[in-house]
């Protein structure tokens, strides 16, 4: 008999659950998807919605959304939990508080 509850991630993530279980932002990702996108099409300016050109200038080339490949499921943009949380430990810092302070200043 269990007494907690354990949590089941699927082994298709959706945006919303990566948000849920990972705390990665769908906006950011969304994003950096955007940019890879441009860049590959080799399209250096898109029209804003001010209507004026405006160039591409990525964010973060090593964010989740540019380097992780998705798994299209429709319109449905879905991530593999193994790709995951293999970003994760390549990039996570195991850095205590007062380190991250230090490197900062």
């Amino acid at each position: 008999m269990q007494t907690q509850k354990e949590t089941i991630i699927p082994e298709l993530l959706s945006l919303n659950d990566l948000a849920l279980f990972y705390g990665l932002n769908p906006k950011t990702i969304l994003r950096e998807r955007w940019e890879q996108k441009k860049i590959l099409q080799r399209k250096g300016t898109y029209k804003g919605k001010d209507g004026k050109r405006k160039t591409v200038n990525p964010h973060n080339t090593s964010g989740f959304g540019f380097t992780t490949p998705a798994v299209l499921n429709g319109r449905k943009v879905q991530y593999r939990k193994e790709d995951v949380e293999k970003w994760i430990s390549n990039n996570l810092e195991d850095l205590s508080p007062e380190e991250k302070i230090s490197k900062v200043s």
